[in-house]
């Protein structure tokens, strides 16, 4: 069978659980397997503020999907996550050419898409919190620092 190696980033709804992803996965894996092509990973970018407001959201979850599949394959993909109301933008790439699937080095294949998994954003409350934490932890050192100070001056 030949098949090509593809990529879907798609973003789900900020509040979409992971049990949502998780079902979406699910149904993807099996049509999947029906046309003979093979998951490489599902990867969990995080929430990330979005460029502009997407159906009234301003940020989203952003996910990777690796997989070898037939060139069919990407439409029903597709076609699945339009129907589903917690994606809210998806997007494929083609990597490769078409070859056969014995030809690909799936455990490879496996470890770079774990390896493009980018930094962490933190989201405007986490920045929030954590300044405000290192904010207190500065102040009390500064407090000590002045008391000590002052009994130098007396």
């Amino acid at each position: 069978m030949l098949v090509r190696m593809y990529e879907t980033l798609f973003i789900t709804q900020p509040e979409a659980e992971a049990e949502t992803v998780e079902k979406i996965r699910v149904r993807l894996a099996k049509s999947l397997e029906t046309v003979g092509g093979a998951e490489l990973k599902l990867v969990d970018w995080g929430k990330r503020k979005l460029a502009y407001e997407v159906a009234k959201h301003k940020k989203g979850n952003y996910w990777y999907y690796g997989y070898l599949a037939a060139p069919a394959f990407v439409k029903e993909l597709e076609r699945q996550l339009r129907l589903s109301p917690d994606v809210i933008r998806y997007q494929t790439v083609r990597l490769s050419e078409l070859a056969k699937l014995e030809s690909f080095n799936i455990e490879e294949e496996t470890k770079r898409v774990e390896s493009l998994t980018p930094e962490r954003e933190e989201d405007e409350e986490e920045q929030y919190l954590r300044r405000a934490d290192e904010y207190r932890s500065s102040r009390g050192r500064r407090d000590d620092m002045d008391d000590g100070m002052e009994d130098d001056l007396v």
